[in-house]
């Protein structure tokens, strides 16, 4: 199902949580044409707010397609930055008809986003909710660009926070090992402290941070053969998952340690 057919389910949530005025506002700033709804005045003897929704649900059917999507969308983003209270409400409605949220941002359910981003850095929640939207947008080859985004945002943070060189002269790869071999006193800190031996600790760091240098490899080669940075690119849709559980992984393993 797509997002915009979920309006039905979404409905209800604006009808019974906001004013007459405020639903206004709230589907105008989801950018619906409100200009044609101001005959719909609440006043005595004016409209109801249940003639508020039919005619909005007009305008909403009259939409099509992609530009319903885009609608429902920002209208469910406009929610939740209004009433965040009503975040599970969404969540259930939307987890009926398939989807699910992250952050401000649905998404498919059969794209699974394995991390609370709460307390990422603004510009990778930002990446994160790009790769929602083109991805909910059929743009795969944009949510590749994006999710590898997500990384590179975190590592340029790194090279800044360790003054470790020239971010944009390493290679995709070599930032994300690079920004993780830096974190090595933090990685071992804990394992210092255990029962385990010299070299067993020498052996998890060196596995992890080998996994962490695989996972760099997949993503930089999703991002040169499948991403639109030089240019729009046919990506199979099933690459998103991988490149997302890549990611995931790699953003895991380094804010754990920050």
């Amino acid at each position: 199902m797509r997002i915009g057919d979920t309006w039905g389910s979404i409905r209800g949530i604006v009808r019974d949580n906001f004013s007459f005025t405020q639903i206004k506002d709230l589907v105008g700033s989801a950018g619906l044409p409100v200009h044609t709804l101001s005959h719909l005045q609440q006043r005595s003897g004016g409209a109801s707010k249940g003639q508020l929704m039919d005619a909005i649900d007009g305008l909403v059917i009259s939409l099509a397609p992609d530009e319903r999507d885009r609608f429902v969308s920002a209208c469910i983003t406009e929610i939740i930055k209004i009433r965040p209270s009503l975040v599970p409400s969404l969540e259930e409605v939307l987890f009926r008809v398939g989807w699910g949220l992250s952050g401000e941002e649905p998404h498919p359910l059969d794209l699974r986003i394995d991390i609370d981003t709460v307390e990422l850095s603004e510009q990778i929640r930002t990446s994160i909710a790009n790769c929602l939207r083109r991805y909910r947008d059929g743009d795969i080859s944009g949510a590749i660009t994006a999710i590898c985004g997500v990384v590179d945002s975190l590592t340029e943070e790194q090279y800044a926070a360790n003054s470790l060189g020239n971010h944009r002269t390493d290679s995709y790869q070599v930032r994300i090992s690079k920004t993780f071999s830096a974190l090595e006193t933090e990685y071992r800190r804990p394992l210092d402290g255990s029962n385990l031996s010299p070299d067993e600790i020498n052996l998890l760091w060196r596995n992890h941070k080998q996994a962490v240098n695989q996972a760099a490899y997949v993503l930089a080669s999703f991002r040169r053969q499948f991403s639109d940075v030089h240019g729009s690119r046919n990506a199979p849709p099933e690459l998103l998952q991988r490149a997302m559980d890549c990611a995931v992984f790699i953003v895991r393993s380094i804010t754990t340690l920050i």
